[in-house]
């Protein structure tokens, strides 16, 4: 029953979780729990088999912005065939963390191998769900800032994973919602988060000019119609 006060319903209670299948990278459980009633349920959920000891992390996707000197700013995104869904998929450059790897470091070298760009990590994510209604990954991610200019990017090349075929994707910012849109056309599936990003993206652009002429009638509704007091730069002239 839905909750509709600013406060949390009571909260459920995990009791056990059975597997009923172990694969190579993913496990197939049935969780048992009690509902906020006190009710015993049963949920079917997947597991990764992958996550590294100690680490709270399954997997980390970069944010890539690639700059130039006097050049447009670019989304690094990367285009590769996912069995589970039969298509080619539009996706954040990201991978599984290795053993004793920061999420952090994990971002920086799933760049470097997926496209051959060597990135700063400038902000790192808490923990996210990628999936919660059936799966139980936890993912982070990186906004990561790729300088065109330096050395180590003049000739970047892509050292990916045994099986592993990406298509490097180079979209300027200012026009990423109408590549996706292309890119879906042409058959393509456009990760929901990159989607999400470019809605957002397109949002803040939208609410940052609304926001602008907001301003401006404000300023312009409080100046006298009689053109009283007229201000240019940092003065103030007004007629006496």
């Amino acid at each position: 029953m839905p909750h509709y006060t600013n406060g949390y319903q009571r909260p459920c209670t995990f009791l056990t979780d059975e597997i009923l299948h172990e694969g190579n990278w993913l496990r197939f459980s049935e969780i048992k729990y009690l509902d906020p009633t006190g009710k015993e349920r049963l949920w079917e959920a997947v597991t990764r088999q992958t996550r590294t000891r100690g680490s709270d992390t399954d997997q980390v996707a970069s944010i890539a912005i690639y700059r130039r000197l006097l050049h447009y700013d670019v989304m690094v995104l990367v285009r590769q065939y996912r069995p589970a869904l039969n298509a080619y998929t539009v996706e954040f450059p990201a991978g599984l963390l290795e053993s004793g790897e920061t999420s952090k470091e994990a971002a920086v070298r799933e760049l470097r191998e997926e496209t051959g760009w060597h990135g700063e990590v400038t902000h790192m994510s808490s923990k996210l769900a990628v999936d919660p209604g059936c799966s139980s990954a936890i993912i982070r991610y990186a906004t990561v800032k790729i300088n065109g200019d330096a050395a180590e990017n003049l000739n970047p090349r892509a050292v990916p994973s045994d099986g592993e075929f990406v298509d490097i994707l180079m979209i300027p910012v200012s026009e990423i919602h109408d590549h996706l849109n292309k890119l879906t056309k042409e058959g393509n599936i456009v990760d929901s988060r990159v989607e999400a990003f470019a809605i957002g993206l397109q949002m803040g652009l939208k609410f940052a000019k609304d926001a602008a002429k907001d301003a401006i009638s404000t300023l312009q509704a409080s100046l006298p119609l009689d053109g009283s007091s007229v201000r240019t730069g940092s003065f103030s002239f007004s007629k006496k």
